[in-house]
């Protein structure tokens, strides 16, 4: 099942990558990470689940939990397959400090801290669409991934006048 038809309250998890994705690491992720969501359980309960890798940087998982909420050795699970990746793949998936930013269709790639610089220099501004990596839901995904500067979380740690 594709991601698009799982429901709103589908559980979301992103893992942004440090580097863009090359074809190979892509195709390696996706052979791993769908060896990983035929086993995935719950409670004893194989989870509906998929991923999807967007913009060959960002990984995100789908749960349908179906009125069962996921266990934390799931959600555990999946946090040591993407460390075991990383390693892997030489990449870093787990730093919430590396975040991203649309720079027309490209998505650029920059250090949490970068974003006051590159706004002072007037390199983006706060139209600027960046991704909330935050959400976790299906329709949260669906709306509020890619927002303005101006609306996301990221403003807080900037001045923007």
């Amino acid at each position: 099942m594709e991601y698009k038809d799982y429901p709103d309250n589908a559980k979301v998890w992103i893992y942004q990558s440090n580097k863009h994705l090359d074809n190979d690491e892509i195709a390696y992720l996706k052979v791993q990470i769908d060896d990983f969501i035929t086993t995935w359980e719950s409670h004893g309960q194989m989870l509906t689940a998929t991923s999807e890798i967007f913009h060959n940087l960002f990984v995100v998982f789908f749960v349908d939990e179906q009125g069962d909420i996921m266990c934390g050795r799931a959600q555990d699970a999946s946090v040591n397959l993407i460390k075991k990746l990383e390693g892997e793949l030489e990449v870093t998936f787990l730093d919430r400090m590396v975040q991203s930013y649309k720079k027309g269709e490209k998505v650029e790639v920059v250090e949490m801290n970068d974003f006051s610089t590159l706004l002072a220099d007037h390199l983006i501004d706060e139209n600027t669409i960046v991704f909330n990596n935050m959400v976790t839901t299906k329709a949260d995904f669906d709306s509020n991934w890619e927002i303005s500067l101006k609306e996301s979380w990221h403003k807080q740690f900037l001045v923007i006048s």
